[in-house]
């Protein structure tokens, strides 16, 4: 029988019995947002590239739309929106239609009030039904309820003025919410307050969109600088890149968040400025944690300990141009694709299965001011 099968699509390939037998090739896409200007050679808004899984090269597809500093991009689980935090100080959310027949483009959809300034990171929960902004100017967060007919944002449903100081002159003399993310349960969301050196703790009720405040910690390294969080797959532990001394620290997460490690994320002996940026857990093994560093201009890599949350340095790599703003993995953790914001550069790094480590692909595209990555698997 199965000789029969072979020879009959031999002879006829297109027979389309045959064809809903073959595997179905799957693309992504690639949404990156960026800080757009007036110069010819500056952005304008969000653009999209085509990755190829099996060459990892990357292909412009063009300016997906026009749109003022969208510098966080979120796209919605259904894949049908993407919405985008347009940093200015009178800060907005922007929804977009993606063009299920034309690929990278985007249409604008409705507009709404970030509820503060200087938007700067979206979430959402499972479903889609809310979004979640940071706004690192005046250190707000708030939450705006999405249309599920169309995925239009409406008015802000909750709101939260975070408060406080912290050691650094120049970066913490006020409030600057980093971000804010559900835990995994989503009846809690934890933010990051660069500004305050403290993580918000927020109780989220999705039948009216609210926040409340359950409690501030502080955490336990003044002039740390908390930027941006992430949980693991059982919400046992929380990882925090801390921006200013450029360090993460690990929390256990239930009942309180309680700091069980700090670690570097620079080689012993660099002593010339850096800035953490992005922090990722491995979509599939969580096995391996990766770091943006801005100055030492490298991503790096720990070994994950998944009993006592612990991290192990295991690499740095150069990524291949300056200041890695952001970085995001292929949702098959197969590639991870740098953002290098002040070399106008995307750089294609394979993370090997086995040891977590990366290696440059020789991949790379040009796209001026790149700030942060999505992907959507077609």
């Amino acid at each position: 029988m199965r000789l029969l099968i072979f020879l009959i699509c031999l002879l006829n390939p297109l027979n389309t019995w045959c064809s809903s037998l073959s595997p179905k090739a799957t693309s992504t896409i690639l949404y990156v947002g960026t800080y757009t200007g007036d110069g010819p050679n500056d952005s304008k808004g969000i653009y999209a590239f085509s990755l190829d899984d099996t060459t990892s090269t990357l292909t412009p597809l063009g300016l997906a739309v026009a749109t003022t500093n969208p510098s966080y991009v979120l796209i919605h689980p259904t894949h049908k929106y993407l919405y985008a935090a347009n940093e200015e100080d009178n800060g907005r959310i922007s929804a977009f239609k993606i063009d299920s027949a034309q690929a990278g483009r985007l249409t604008f959809i409705n507009q709404q009030s970030s509820a503060g300034s200087a938007p700067c990171y979206l979430s959402t929960t499972k479903i889609g039904g809310h979004i979640f902004v940071a706004n690192y100017g005046n250190g707000t967060v708030a939450v705006l309820p999405t249309d599920a007919n169309d995925g239009s944002l409406k008015q802000y449903t909750g709101f939260d003025q975070q408060t406080g100081s912290s050691v650094d002159p120049d970066r913490q003399r006020s409030p600057h919410a980093h971000c804010i993310l559900l835990d995994k349960i989503e009846q809690n969301a934890l933010s990051a307050d660069l500004g305050s050196d403290q993580i918000y703790t927020y109780r989220f009720f999705p039948n009216n969109g609210s926040l409340l405040r359950i409690q501030a910690t502080k955490i336990a390294r003044l002039g740390d600088g908390p930027r941006h969080l992430v949980f693991n797959s059982n919400q046992k532990f929380v990882y925090v890149a801390n921006e200013l001394k450029s360090t993460v620290t690990i929390y256990n997460y239930f009942p309180s968040l309680h700091s069980v490690q700090t670690i570097s994320t620079l080689p012993d002996g660099f002593t010339a400025w850096n800035s953490v940026a992005e922090i990722l857990l491995h979509p599939i093994s969580e096995n391996y944690l990766y770091v943006s560093n801005r100055g030492h201009n490298s991503i790096a890599v720990f070994k994950v300990d998944n009993n006592i949350g612990h991290l192990e340095l295991i690499q740095h790599i150069n990524v291949q141009g300056q200041t890695p703003r952001n970085f995001n993995i292929t949702p098959n953790g197969k590639y991870l694709i740098v953002a290098n914001q002040d070399s106008n550069n995307l750089v294609v790094f394979s993370i090997d299965s086995t040891t977590g480590k990366l290696t440059a692909t020789g991949s790379t595209a040009q796209v001026s001011k790149p700030t942060c990555i999505k992907y959507l698997v077609q």
